[in-house]
C-alpha cells in the first residue's frame, strides 16, 4: 500500500537520480556561448560620490578544451552599461551643492577558463580588457558642465557557474576593473576635491549571469 514513507522515499530517490543523470553531470562540451548578466558595481575612484550604481550586458564566448586536460577555454567580448544615477554632493571648495551624474559602455574582450570541480560545479577565471566610454555630468546653481571620456581599462574576475543542462547554467561572478593608463584627474572630482582628484580609478561589480550553451 502507498503511504507517506514510500512516498517520501520515492522523492528522495527522484532527486538523487535527477543530480546523477549522465547527462546533468558530464553537460557534454558546448563551444559558443551567450550568458547576459545584471548586478550592482562598485565604484572606487571617486571618494565622494555615489559607491554603488547598476549594471547590465552581455558576454558573447567562443572556445573548447583540449583533449585529456578538464578546463575549457573561452575567447570572449563583453558589452555593458553601467549607471550611476544622480548624486547629491557638496562641493566645499564652492560652498555649493550640486548634482553629479555618471553612466559607463564597457567594451571589453578577454578569456575565460572554466574549471570543473565537483557536481555541476564550476570555477570561472577571466581575465581581458578593453575600453570604457564614460559620460560625465555635473550642475549645481548658475553652474554646469558635461563631458564624454574613453578610458583604456583592464579586468579580472572570478566566480562560480552551476551547470542546469547541457544548454543552461546560472552562475556568479566578481570582477575588477582598473584604467590602466596615466590619469592625471578628473574634472569633476577635481571641482569636488576628491581623493586623488579621480586619478586611480577603479570598478568592482558583483553580477548574477544566465548562460546558453550550444
Amino acid at each position: 500500500m502507498f503511504n507517506s514513507k514510500t512516498g517520501s522515499t520515492m522523492s528522495v530517490l527522484g532527486l538523487v537520480g535527477f543530480l546523477l543523470m549522465p547527462g546533468q553531470a558530464m553537460a557534454e562540451g558546448t563551444h559558443f556561448l551567450v550568458e547576459p548578466y545584471s548586478g550592482i558595481v562598485f565604484n572606487q575612484g571617486f571618494s565622494a560620490e555615489n559607491a554603488v550604481g547598476m549594471e547590465s550586458g552581455a558576454l558573447l564566448g567562443i572556445g573548447g578544451k583540449l583533449k585529456g586536460f578538464p578546463p575549457r577555454f573561452y575567447l570572449y567580448f563583453r558589452v555593458s552599461q553601467t549607471f550611476f544615477g544622480n548624486d547629491e554632493v557638496y562641493a566645499e571648495s564652492r560652498a555649493s551643492t550640486g548634482c553629479v551624474k555618471r553612466s559607463y559602455t564597457a567594451v571589453l574582450g578577454g578569456l575565460r577558463v572554466v574549471i570543473p570541480l565537483f557536481w555541476h560545479m564550476r570555477l570561472n577565471l577571466e581575465v581581458g580588457g578593453g575600453s570604457f566610454f564614460s559620460y560625465n555630468k555635473y550642475s549645481e546653481t548658475g553652474f554646469k558642465i558635461q563631458y564624454p571620456e574613453d578610458l583604456i581599462v583592464v579586468e579580472f574576475g572570478a566566480g562560480l557557474n552551476l551547470r542546469l543542462y547541457e544548454w543552461l547554467s546560472v552562475g556568479l561572478m566578481y570582477d575588477y576593473t582598473f584604467v590602466a593608463e596615466d590619469e592625471h584627474g578628473d574634472m569633476i572630482a577635481t571641482i569636488l576635491r576628491e581623493d586623488d582628484k579621480g586619478a586611480e580609478l577603479g570598478w568592482s561589480r558583483l553580477v548574477i549571469t544566465l548562460g546558453f550553451h550550444f
